[in-house]
């Protein structure tokens, strides 16, 4: 699985999750207005028209009932004296609902109440009292209080659904996000142990190839011509090349699988012993110079050495015609980290390419002129990589090279951890 298609599945959900997301609501907040007097309603109505609000009438208490069924109430204007059902026994019924039980009610009376009354009332949940006639500007200071608490009350009601809802999104995209992690190291996994295998398989019939290359070559030299001479020779650089290729992938899958077990590596020690591995054509072609000092670092010894044998052959390989490859390996603390360098004067690298060469198969400049796999680079990445460590390259074209590796510093010893 690439990273394209975990990334593209990971929009699509994201982009589904903010299709499915609660709208918010852009309706205005009830009021409920109760008086059996239509007179009454339309005067009440015209003075709260200014909130912008949707005001609902009922004419006694069995329709403000059957009003508080179908939607909900920012306050509810209540008549006290009204046939049948009174305003006291209408507020009574409306509390017994759970669903109302806090939504305000303010009486409306045309006669002076007695202490009795208000207090039974205020016991109904009521939270005000007017008198008739009202006052418009009391009127609507005292409804719009209760507009504005509901307005607030639903903003938060939404933030909280919304809320909600992106907590689920996050929980659902963080298990599809755990399960492709699943998928890729699995899908890793089995190319890593396939690649192995075909690297490995590869190299017996290359070398059978190879073999009966020669053979034909020394048997019957003298029987081809000249363009039966090239296609061998052709064949044997093929065959050369395969192996370097499955070489290469071997050890790159290898540094995948390998278990890492750090240790303080000294950096003048370790480059002598990769030069010591170069063959002597390979040896008298390059000047490797060690700067005074080098400090040691915290490492796997097999996988630094390829790294610095990598870096090294590509700085042999990588000058232009005629010029003596040369090559300086210093390094520099920086904090708990050492950064090692290696420094040459080769073609240099077009500063586009700086990220895209350390890829596996990714090669830049003239591929025709310097012959390689595209895995050197890789495998100096991944390795680094595995031991905790990052790597980059400094350079430009005509310009020479400074590739770096930058790994842990050992660990300084002190007194208590001698006695220890």
């Amino acid at each position: 699985m690439t990273t394209e298609s975990i990334t593209e599945r990971l929009e699509a959900g994201t982009k589904a999750a903010n299709a499915a997301a609660p709208e918010p609501s852009t309706s205005g907040i009830n009021i409920l207005l109760v008086d059996d007097q239509p007179g009454k309603l339309m005067a009440h109505e015209s003075i709260l028209a200014d909130l912008g609000e949707n005001i609902i009438r009922a004419t006694n208490g069995p329709e403000a009932l059957q009003c508080l069924l179908r939607q909900d109430f920012a306050v509810i204007l209540l008549d006290v004296n009204m046939p049948g059902m009174d305003g006291f026994e209408t507020a009574e019924l409306i509390r017994q609902r759970p669903r109302y039980e806090k939504t305000p009610i303010i009486f409306i009376t045309g006669y002076n109440t007695t202490d009795i009354d208000r207090l039974k009332g205020y016991r109904l949940g009521a939270v005000d009292y007017l008198f008739l006639p009202v006052i418009p500007e009391v009127l609507r200071a005292k409804v719009s209080v209760f507009v504005e608490l509901a307005r607030q009350t639903q903003i938060i009601k939404r933030q909280a659904e919304h809320l909600a809802f992106h907590n689920r999104e996050q929980t659902r995209q963080l298990e599809m996000i755990q399960r492709l992690n699943e998928s890729l190291r699995e899908a890793n996994s089995e190319l890593q142990a396939f690649s192995y295998t075909v690297s490995h398989d590869l190299r017996a019939p290359l070398r059978s190839i190879k073999g009966l290359a020669e053979i034909l070559l020394e048997d019957y030299g003298s029987q081809l011509d000249d363009t039966a001479h090239g296609y061998v020779g052709s064949i044997r650089g093929a065959v050369t090349h395969l192996d370097r290729l499955t070489n290469d992938l071997l050890n790159y899958t290898r540094i995948s699988r390998e278990d890492i077990q750090l240790e303080p590596v000294a950096i003048d020690l370790l480059v002598k012993e990769v030069l010591s591995m170069f063959s002597p054509a390979q040896c008298a072609a390059v000047r490797v110079s060690l700067a005074p000092e080098q400090s040691s670092v915290l490492a796997t010894p097999t996988l630094l050495g390829q790294c610095l044998a990598n870096l090294i052959s590509n700085a042999v390989k990588f000058v232009p015609p005629g010029k003596t490859p040369s090559v300086l390996v210093r390094t520099e603390g920086r904090g708990d980290r050492v950064r090692i360098w290696v420094e040459d004067n080769g073609v240099g690298v077009d500063p586009a390419y700086h990220e895209k060469i350390f890829g596996l198969f990714e090669r830049a400049g003239n591929i025709k002129a310097h012959d390689g796999t595209g895995v050197g680079l890789a495998i100096v990445s991944r390795a680094t990589q595995r031991m905790g460590g990052i790597c980059g390259v400094e350079s430009a074209l005509g310009a020479g090279s400074r590739f770096w590796l930058e790994l842990p510093a050992p660990r300084a010893t002190t007194a208590a951890d001698e006695l220890v």
